[in-house]
């Protein structure tokens, strides 16, 4: 089994880079060719994690999440990798609290981390001392309230913030202490960045400075993250699409639910293809056939994966024989 692994990542990695050219070649066809095929694994993927309902509640939870912190321009990264490291870190630091006591915090590379972690938390707030030359004219730059769309995420964020916080206070103290910390942390920053945006002074962009632009350009905040494209567009275009996006999404999983993922799929990528992109009905019944027997052989056939249970089939036994269904 190891030789095996071993193998097919070498083999994997050649046909990667054999192949790369006709791969990155992809990023060239419209959008209306991919995404259904891509949502539609996406999907299975989302369902392999414990094979329960729960699993496809949060894939949309987390892509409207996704998409609405790239659009207020709230870098995503931290949050994946967060999500990835919480329940590792939380893990050991358990272990060696009870291998160690509370003398693992004093050893040198354990407090350099922690000096590190607290600069890179810190470090937005030291740029604002910075750029107002002080602290004392930083909290003097605040003015009156101003209200606007973009601090509706911030707002949202921080409720959802205080519930989850209020949740864990019944926990035990094992379980709450790192929700705690990280939950009141979280709280603090979110607070303090709605703040700022509510009550901060902005520039006024027709009496700057070609250099004082220029300037704020520079210092502006890292990202860490693909900035959206679609400044240009108006708070109701960006949300009317969002809204589309994601109808067509909660509409794959209702599908999903009352006729099964299989036959979802075609109808899903017919009807992705000819209302939202306009495409012709031959690449779009044929894109539809593809995707549909790649699903069956491989994930149905090959897999055997267990499909969630159907409406369909709770009305009509006899349609169980249809597969996913």
């Amino acid at each position: 089994m190891v030789w095996s692994i071993a193998i097919a990542n070498i083999l994997g990695s050649g046909l990667c880079f054999l192949f790369s050219g006709q791969l990155a070649r992809l990023a060239t066809l419209r959008y209306t060719l991919i995404m259904p095929c891509v949502l539609s694994l996406i999907y299975i993927g989302a369902f392999e994690g414990t094979r329960q309902w729960g699993d496809l509640y949060s894939l949309l939870f987390f892509g409207l999440l996704g998409w609405a912190m790239k659009h207020f321009g709230w870098p995503r990264p931290p949050l994946v990798l967060g999500f990835i490291l919480g329940n590792i870190v939380e893990r050991y630091m358990f272990i060696s609290i009870e291998r160690y006591g509370i003398d693992w915090m004093r050893r040198p590379i354990v407090l350099i981390m922690f000096a590190l972690a607290a600069l890179t938390l810190l470090r937005p707030l030291l740029q604002d001392i910075r750029e107002h030359h002080g602290i004392r004219a930083m909290l003097t730059s605040f003015g009156r309230p101003r209200f606007s769309a973009d601090n509706l995420f911030p707002a949202a964020l921080l409720c959802l913030l205080l519930v989850m916080l209020g949740m864990s206070i019944q926990w035990p103290f094992e379980a709450k202490i790192v929700p705690t910390i990280v939950g009141v942390g979280a709280i603090v920053s979110c607070g303090l960045s709605l703040a700022n945006d509510v009550f901060g002074k902005r520039p006024d962009e027709s009496n700057m400075m070609l250099a004082d632009k220029a300037k704020a350009v520079v210092t502006q905040k890292i990202h860490m993250d693909i900035g959206s494209k679609t400044g240009h567009l108006s708070g109701d275009v960006i949300l009317a699409r969002g809204f589309l996006f994601f109808g067509w999404m909660v509409a794959f999983l209702c599908s999903m639910a009352v006729i099964g993922l299989i036959p979802t799929v075609p109808l899903f990528i017919i009807a992705y293809m000819r209302l939202e992109g306009g495409e012709k009905w031959r690449h779009a019944v044929t894109m539809a056939a593809v995707m549909t027997a790649l699903v069956y052989v491989i994930f149905d056939q090959l897999l055997t994966i267990p499909w969630p249970p159907t409406l369909l089939a709770t009305w009509f036994p006899a349609l169980k024989v249809i597969p996913s269904v």
